[in-house]
Order: structure tokens, then sequence, then C-alpha cells
């Protein structure tokens, strides 16, 4: 069937021409150029190391070369006096093309290399990106050979096989921006070659995209192979041969239909987000009664989003681990869902679209209603498997297990814990029952703590000796505490001017535990961007005329993603907390941080001239230092910002000793704080703080396996690796140089030499 001969002249063809290496040229810079510089990934903070956009980049660069590479083995009169059978040409040059774009490919290897120096890249996603690469080359090589037997031009089957792929590949966009209904919808998707493509270039084999590429392409080369039979005058439309075309039809058909009744995912990524965890599947495990999962979507967010298909092919998964799951996904536009879902207390979310140029705003549903022995709970909203499991698990535990973590929330600065409400509204989404404590009551029902329960406690300024002795005493019995607090106050809602709590009770107990804090604000060059509108005539008319300014604030950290902190979390006007064998450090500032120390009175030689400076530090956005320098009170060195207490504690007020204590102290009193979270998050909504919170009080309430979840399928895809700008310039440098000097010029002397050997040939 396959002609080794045949192969070997194709590839020596291709190989030897000049086409083939401004073929690598142009697919290796199409696709370089728009990761690395159209996508910005040499800036600090917008470069990513998820390779998903680069692989979705290739097939369009790939809607380019194959036309010519088949065009330059295409020639119908020599292959008419060929001894061999059209359908072992055909095979022949299936393969030979498939080969060629296989060695283009190469090259774009440098890519992930490249990412690598600064991140890191998912062995699953590279394996399965360019694995499903190969798949959507099968099929377009198969549609270019079937155009070059029926287009005798060569220039209109370059045009119109260039064309007719990118129409392909872009079939699943044009719901986007034309209103159609969800016939068209589905016909586009399923059509689309990009569409397929999508999971491969996030780490998963889908045996629906795998085979839709497979079974597509082995009905085309069929297809091309009845053609040209038929052009040499064979009817299949008669006898026989009308049976086999008959039964070829109806093979093709069944082999799609159940191609998409009965799947598989295979799940590469690093990251498990289409595996069910054992922590998930010991949950179910505890259903004695049938659990009912119902998903409620709106079909116009397979346009907005592809990725929510995600979510229902988890959630089948999900269904198969335990007989007594049972799940059901609805359309939630038809007008009995939508009162279902109003009866829950479910809104719709808006999302923005064009249609027809015309810039419109769909109500959209993508809602999980879960069912146990009568009881619901729900997840009001998800797009993607991104902690998706997590948030099952949470419901879960309250239906399955009957089970209820709680924290309590104390203030003991010159806020109330409704000024954290955000915090508190997301604990308590996620199953975990705040109960607030007021200060002043705390003395009346501190008998009534239970030490199961932990501690939330923001700011310490204001408490008392006897306050401070009442949560020493809670903690030494073996109560648990996540207590943020620092050595400083701040006038946020005024000039952020800071003053010392030089009447700090718990300071000093946590001194006696070994927390101590320096007397520095910790500074970073990984920070917040903070924008303020200039608008002097009128402060409060805002319009489209309003001018903003943007300023880099080193005294807000954006503290970069670790382990204890998945994803980084942002952190206000912190002080440093001093390294001793006493702690467990949590989390640090940045290699490139600083700290500063307060600035000291400056007194002159006459006493009627005494001069002192009332703010300890500056800290005026504009005023500000941007970078560490050659000062006193400046000193550039890794801080640390949180940290657990590991040994024995004693008392300071009380006669008591806890030899296990499960205390975690964070050097911001502030980080939770509602409208610190409004400001620095912007229009980002980056309410990451939040999340720790939560991911703090799971460790404390001994939930280890399901803190283990909250982030799953969620993957760090910083460039967080090197965290020195000279070093970072360094190998960015290096970087260029590698990919857009050496790489093309070894293409380019390949061709050079490739084109001699032809000619000597």
């Amino acid at each position: 069937m396959i002609n080794k001969n045949l192969i070997k002249k194709d590839l020596f063809l291709n190989f030897t021409s000049l086409h083939f290496y401004i073929c690598a040229l142009v697919l290796y810079f199409f696709c370089t150029l728009q990761f690395f510089i159209f996508r910005r990934f040499f800036v600090l903070g917008i470069g990513s190391s998820d390779l998903s956009v680069f692989f979705v980049t290739i097939p369009y660069a790939c809607s380019l070369i194959i036309p010519v590479l088949v065009l330059q083995i295409s020639n119908k009169e020599q292959e008419n006096n060929f001894p061999f059978s059209f359908l072992k040409i055909l095979l022949s040059k299936l393969i030979a093309v498939f080969i060629c774009v296989f060695v283009l490919l190469l090259p774009l290897f440098v890519v992930p290399l490249v990412v690598n120096f600064f991140g890191t890249v998912d062995v699953g996603q590279l394996f399965c990106g360019f694995a499903g690469i190969l798949f959507y080359n099968i099929l377009a090589i198969s549609i270019c050979l079937l155009l070059a037997e029926n287009i005798f031009s060569k220039a209109a089957f370059v045009v119109t096989s260039v064309i007719l792929l990118l129409v392909i590949n872009l079939l699943h966009q044009i719901p986007l921006y034309v209103n159609t209904n969800s016939f068209i919808t589905n016909v586009c998707n399923f059509f689309s070659f990009v569409y397929h493509f999508d999971s491969f270039s996030k780490g998963i084999i889908d045996t629906r995209d795998l085979f839709f590429f497979l079974i597509f392409a082995s009905f085309v080369n069929v297809v091309n192979f009845y053609f040209v039979e038929h052009q040499k005058g064979k009817n299949f439309f008669a006898g026989k041969s009308k049976i086999i075309c008959v039964l070829t039809i109806f093979i093709f058909a069944f082999a799609f239909i159940d191609n998409f009744l009965v799947y598989k995912k295979i799940d590469f990524t690093k990251d498990k987000q289409f595996s069910v965890s054992p922590y998930t599947k010991e949950n179910l495990s505890l259903a004695n009664s049938p659990v009912k999962i119902s998903y409620y979507r709106s079909k116009e967010l397979l346009n907005l989003y592809p990725s929510i298909r995600d979510v229902n092919d988890y959630l089948k998964i999900l269904s198969l681990e335990n007989k007594q799951v049972s799940y059901k996904m609805f359309d939630a536009q038809k007008q009995n869902n939508e009162q279902v879902l109003s009866n829950l207390g479910i809104l719709p979310q808006q999302f923005q679209s064009v249609n027809n140029n015309k810039t419109e705003y769909t109500k959209v549903y993508s809602a999980i209603i879960i069912e146990y022995l009568g009881r619901q709970e729900v997840i009001p909203f998800i797009l993607s498997t991104s902690s998706l499991e997590f948030e099952l698990n949470l419901r879960f535990n309250s239906l399955i297990k009957n089970k209820k973590n709680g924290v309590y929330v104390l203030c003991g600065n010159e806020y109330s814990p409704d000024d954290y409400s955000y915090a508190q509204s997301l604990l308590n989404a996620s199953n975990i029952e705040c109960y607030q404590i007021a200060l002043e009551s705390l003395e009346f029902i501190h008998d009534q703590l239970e030490l199961e329960i932990p501690l939330l406690l923001f700011g310490t300024s204001r408490l008392t000796e006897i306050q401070s002795s009442i949560i020493e005493e809670f903690i030494l019995k073996g109560g648990k505490a996540f207590i943020c607090t620092s050595p400083y106050s701040v006038d946020v809602n005024g000039s952020w001017q800071i003053s010392k709590n030089t009447q700090d009770n718990f300071i000093s107990v946590l001194q006696n535990w070994g927390i101590n804090f320096e007397e520095k604000i910790v500074n970073d060059l990984s920070n917040v961007r903070l924008s303020f509108y200039l608008n002097e005539d009128n402060f409060d008319a805002l319009n489209e005329n309003t001018q903003y300014e943007y300023v880099n604030y080193p005294q807000w950290i954006s503290v970069l993603p670790q382990q204890n902190i998945p994803f980084g979390i942002t952190m206000f006007w912190a002080s440093p907390i001093s390294q001793n064998e006493k702690i467990n450090p949590l989390c640090f500032s940045s290699e490139l941080s600083w700290t500063v120390k307060e600035i000291q009175k400056s007194f002159s030689s006459s006493e009627d001239s005494l001069q002192s400076s009332s703010d300890l530090f500056i800290t005026n956005p504009f005023a500000v230092e941007k970078a560490p320098i050659d000062d006193p009170l400046f000193t550039k060195e890794v801080s640390i910002l949180g940290a657990q207490i590991k040994n024995k504690i004693s008392g300071l007020y009380n006669v008591l000793e806890n030899e296990n204590p499960n205390v975690i102290v964070f050097a911001d009193q502030y980080f939770a704080l509602n409208r610190l979270l409004e400001f620095s998050s912007g229009q980002t909504s980056d309410f990451r703080n939040l999340d720790f919170i939560l991911s703090m009080i799971l460790k404390l309430n001994n939930e280890e396996k399901l803190q283990s979840l909250q982030f799953g399928g969620v993957k760090n895809s910083t460039l967080y690796k090197i965290q020195d700008v000279a070093l970072f310039e360094n190998t960015k440098e290096k970087s260029l140089a590698l990919t857009f000097f050496v790489i093309p010029l070894l293409i380019i002397l390949l061709g050079i030499v490739s084109v001699v050997v032809r000619r000597r040939k």
C-alpha cells in the first residue's frame, strides 16, 4: 500500500526546494512573534508560561504552508505514467507531506525551551499540544490533496486551499459576531478544526477530537480516491460498487456519531484537572442515598467560552464514580428553568458580545445545584473546571457529611468585622460559618468559645491587657488562630500616614512566642500599580475625558506565587518578621525587595529651632522611592511576611503552656480590608487575598486534603524563576538572540545547502 521510493521522491522534492525553507521561516516567525512579541512575554507581570495560546496559533500558520508543500509534490502528468495505483500515490504523498510538516515544527521547540528559563512548562500540555498539531495536520494535508486533484491551476489551488483552511479554522468564531441559532452554532463548532484542537492545547486528549481528525481525514481521502477513479471512467453508482459506496457513507456516519456518544478524556496536565481526586471519591462513597447534580447552562456561553463544555464533561466523569450519583444538564434559558434558578436566588451574569457590529449584553447562567436527602447546595456561577472540584467538595461536606466548619472573627484594631465583610462573605459561601465577636463583649463570652473553631483576628492595637490575656488563654488551651497584625497603624481613609502602636499589648504576647516584628516597612519592585484620576476643576465629575495617572507603589507588595501562596497575594504596608528557631516562615517578599527604617527625628543645636518629623515613613505614592537607594534607612533584603509558630509556647498573662500550638501570624492587618481590596484590585477583580484567608482557615480546621483542591486546575503560569531585574534582562537578550537570530540563521544555512545539493543532483 505504501511505496518507500515514492515517499523518498516527494521528500527530496521538498527538502531541496527553496519553498520549503521559506515555509519554515514563515511558520517559525509567525508563531514565535505572536507568542513572544505580540503577547508581550518578556514584560514582567504580563508574560505567561501557559503554552495554550502558542499552540492555538500553529494551525493558522500551517494553513499557509501546507498548500505550498502539497503543490511542490503535485505533478499529475508525471503521476499518470507511474506504475502504481492512485491510492498508493495518495498515501505516499500524505506521509511525505506529514514528515515535512513534522520537520518544520521541530524549530518551534525553542519556544518551550525559552519559556522554561523563566517559568514552568507543563510537560503534559507540551506533549498534547504537539500531538494535537500532528493530528490536525493529517486532516489539513488530506483536504489539500483533495483540492490538488481537482484544481488544475497552481495559483488557484494555493489561494483556494489557504482560504478554505483559514475559514474552517475560524468557523467556531462566527457565532461570536453573527447572531445564529443553536443548530448553526453547533454546526460551526463541529466543523471548526481549531475548536477540536482546544482540548489538546490545554493538555487533554479527548477521544472525540482525536477521532474527529482521523475519521474526517479518512473520509476526505476516500472521497479523493472515488473522485479520481470516477474521472478515469469507473462508475461507483452501479452494481456492487453502489452498495460499497452506500456502506462507506454509513460507516463514516456511524463512526462520527459513535465517536461523540462514547468518548474518554485522558488528562496529561500536571494538576490533573479532569481527574477525580481520592478525596472526592471518598466523599461520594459516604453517600447512602441518591445525590442529584443538575447543571443549568446557557447555550450562549459555548460561543463566549468554549472551555465551558469542560464543566459538563467533568460532571459526567464525576457521576460515574458512584452509582448513587446522577447528573443532568438543562438549558437555563427555558422559562421553567429560569424560574427554578430564580427561586433559589441564582441571578444571571451579564456578558458583552458583538453581533452585526453592535455591542450587546447577554444574560447567561452557569449554575450547579446539588441535592441530597431533600437538601440543596448551589454553585451560583462557574465558567471552567478551575477549582470546580474544590467547590463541589465544599457542598459534599455540607450535604453528605453534614459537616460545616466555622471561624470566630474578631477585630482588634480601629475597624469592625463589617469592614472585613468581603472575607466573611467568601467564607460563608464556602460553607464556613463566621461568628462575629464584638471587641467589647469578648470578656463576657470567652468561656463560651469552642477550641475546635479557629480565631481570625484582624489587628491587635486596640486590645487591652485583659482582652490580650483572654485570646492568649484561648490559644494556650489548644485554640487555633490566624492573626493578622503589625506594629504600625495606617490612616487608610485619610493621608495614609503611619503611626506606631506603642500600647499594643498583644504584640508582647507574640514576642513571647517568637514572633518579632522589625521596626521597618517592606517595599518591593513586585508591587501594585495604582491609578489616580486628574480632574482638578471638578473632583466628582468623572467622564470619558478624565485623565488618569498610574504609579507603581512599592509599599503595596504584590507577593509572588510560592509554596504556601500558589497564586500570590497583595499586602499593604507590611512589617518584616525576624527569623528565629521558634517560627516556620510561610511566605517571603521577592528578591527585588528592600526594607525602610523609621525616619529619625532631627534636632538642631538650638533648642528654639527644634525640628521633628511627625511622619515615621514617607507614604505618598508620588514621593516614595520606587527602588532601593544608597541611604542608611534602606536595606536590600528578602523579608518574612508570614510565619507559623512551631515550638512550645507559654503564657505572658496566663500560667499555661501549649506543646503543639496551631497559630499563623501574618504581618499585615489590612490585607483583607474592604476599602483596600476595592482600591488595589481596580477593574481586575483581584481578590486572591480572600482565597488565601479561606486556605488558611481550612488549614487550621485540619482540612488539608480539601485545601489542596482549592487551586486545582489552576496552574502557576507566572514567570517566577528569575526575579533579579539585571538577570532577567540578560536572559531575555540571550533568549531573543537564540529565538530570532540563531535558529533562523540555521534554517537559512540549511536552505542554501539543500539548494546547492539539488543543483548538483
